[in-house]
């Protein structure tokens, strides 16, 4: 095996022939492994003894980076065997199990997975760190994940346990963590039921569960959520801590019943608060610029808006980073709390005590903020309370539910805020949408059609971009979202438009005149960047086309 690694770096002059007896004779003093030799002792750099393997013996990187191990992959090789040599199974393809390697020359290593698992070994490399950290990730909660591969097949009585049913509760959520899924919904049928993650933005079906096995996991779920077992024909709402990988995730959980039993959704809330900063969100730098000027403002409001599910906690979390100041009392009332940001006091609606977004920022303007937070303003009492509190010398960030920008205009005035008011007040109205990126691993340019064409009002001469499915997209042929903005910065025009009680449309046709850059417009721009495609365009923005 190391004979021809040898030749192979004597050829690339790595190594000398001298080097190669002090190598043996390190190797016999030590017992340790001729490529742990060459890298450790300086004959070769890591990087190097990588790329060399690879171009030499036409073996490809693994790219575990990018990759998503399904549990029914991992289950293959024990836990003792990728540790002894260093490796880590990462897709399967009928006979063919793909198996990433630090050193994919190691022909025992292979000849022992092929014995193991009956199967054809394709060697991909890998570096050593990236395996270990690999390993840890899908393998530290090996025995939950192994219940997790038996949720999918016929369940006997045996595995119908307390204990049995802790493990499959926490590897359907360790399943969806490990995925990047925002949401698990747990659903009844007629005969099973079915588990589904929301991945970038989209539901995915993920696991049959046997009729024996769903009241089950709900009962454990409700149990550790703080909910009532006994009550199963109204809705309720809890939450709970969940420990993976060494992070803490906030769990909110809502149950309502439905035709066969209760349904149960579950929000993973990823603590990820350092790092969320204006910079990370925005690929326009005239837009990011825009939006920094706009958060200089000393008071006002500033809304952001978009349907549920479109970044819009992400974006005020950037903001309130990029104004957080030992100088500033920043307050937030939120529903719930998604980020926890150092220096800035937040408090959570808790609607059983009386405390709601309106009795919630009432109070808050007694705490002498500079910045004020509030997570959503759904009625007509917080909207009022929230204008008045930025007329009178606060900073006021906030969201509404609007397609576009110049409609959060309108929803103020139908709430019955006088239109004196939300024009004295408005600072800036940031319309946005989350738009899934072409995975990186599978992306083709191909040949848009007339009706694409007609669509992006493309030439010839412009290429176009989709994902073909891969294993790190789970077959989507997307992997991760960026978000577009429709910022509309309110001008001394626009206040006389909103006194005069224009149109939604109005509004925004003038701000389009005077340079405003629609959702549509940057929808288009990722397009024709070879970041998303035109069907994703068409799904998010579809009024607009």
């Amino acid at each position: 095996m190391m004979n021809r690694l040898v030749k192979v770096l004597i050829k690339n002059n790595i190594i000398t022939k001298l080097d190669y007896e002090n190598i043996i004779n390190i190797q016999n003093t030590t017992g340790k492994a001729m490529d742990e030799i060459l890298i450790s002792n300086g004959f070769i750099d890591e990087n190097m003894f990588y790329e060399i393997i690879g171009k030499e013996f036409d073996i490809k990187n693994a790219n575990l980076d990018k990759a998503s191990i399904p549990t029914k992959v991992i289950k293959i090789l024990p836990k003792e065997i990728v540790k002894k040599y260093c490796v880590i199974p990462f897709d399967i393809e009928g006979n063919d199990l793909y198996v990433a390697m630090y050193n994919p020359l190691n022909d025992s290593a292979i000849d022992d997975i092929r014995f193991i698992t009956n199967k054809q070994v394709i060697p991909y490399i890998e570096k050593k760190s990236k395996i270990l950290c690999a390993i840890e990730n899908y393998y530290e909660n090996y025995e939950s994940q192994n219940h997790s591969y038996l949720i999918k097949k016929k369940v006997d009585d045996e595995i119908v346990e307390k204990t049995s049913i802790v493990k499959l509760t926490d590897s359907i959520i360790s399943e969806a963590i490990k995925e990047r899924a925002s949401d698990i919904h747990i659903e009844p049928r007629e005969n099973d039921s079915i588990v589904r993650f929301r991945i970038d933005g989209l539901l995915k079906e993920e696991m049959i569960i046997p009729k024996e096995i769903y009241s089950l996991i709900c009962t454990r779920i409700k149990i550790k959520s703080g909910m009532d077992i006994s009550q199963k024909l109204l809705p309720q709402d809890g939450k709970m801590e969940y420990r993976f990988n060494n992070q803490e995730f906030d769990l909110r959980i809502s149950s309502i019943p439905i035709l066969y039993g209760e349904k149960i959704a579950i929000r993973i809330l990823y603590k990820l608060s350092k790092g969320i900063y204006i910079e990370n969100l925005l690929k326009d730098a005239t837009q990011m610029e825009e939006i920094k000027d706009i958060l200089r403002n000393p008071n006002g409001i500033i809304l952001v808006t978009g349907p549920t599910g479109s970044g819009k906690t992400t974006t005020l979390c950037a903001m309130l980073n990029h104004l957080n100041s030992k100088e500033k009392n920043i307050i937030t009332i939120e529903d719930p709390v998604e980020y926890e940001i150092q220096g800035i006091n937040q408090m959570n609606v808790n609607s059983k005590a009386g405390l709601t977004f309106s009795t919630g920022l009432r109070s808050i303007l007694r705490q002498d903020p500079d910045i004020i937070m509030v997570g959503e303003i759904r009625d007509e009492e917080t909207a009022k309370i929230a204008i008045k509190a930025a007329i009178t010398g606060h900073l006021v960030l906030s969201t509404l539910h609007t397609n576009d920008a110049a409609s959060a205009i309108v929803r103020l005035a139908d709430m019955n805020v006088p239109n004196y008011l939300i024009a004295d007040s408005l600072v800036a109205v940031i319309a946005q949408r989350l738009l899934r990126n072409i995975c990186e691993n599978c992306k083709r340019e191909y040949t848009p059609t007339d009706k694409e064409k007609k669509i992006l009002l493309l030439d010839n001469n412009i290429r176009t971009f989709k994902g073909i499915g891969c294993k790190y997209c789970n077959g989507t042929g997307y992997r991760g979202r960026s978000a577009i903005f429709e910022i509309m910065h309110i001008t001394n025009n626009h206040r006389e438009l909103i006194r005069k009680k224009s149109s939604s449309l109005e509004i925004s046709e003038f701000s389009i005149k005077n340079g405003m850059s629609t959702l549509k417009n940057k929808c288009m721009e990722l397009v024709m960047n070879g970041i998303t495609t035109v069907d994703e365009m068409m799904r998010i923005c579809y009024e607009n086309i």
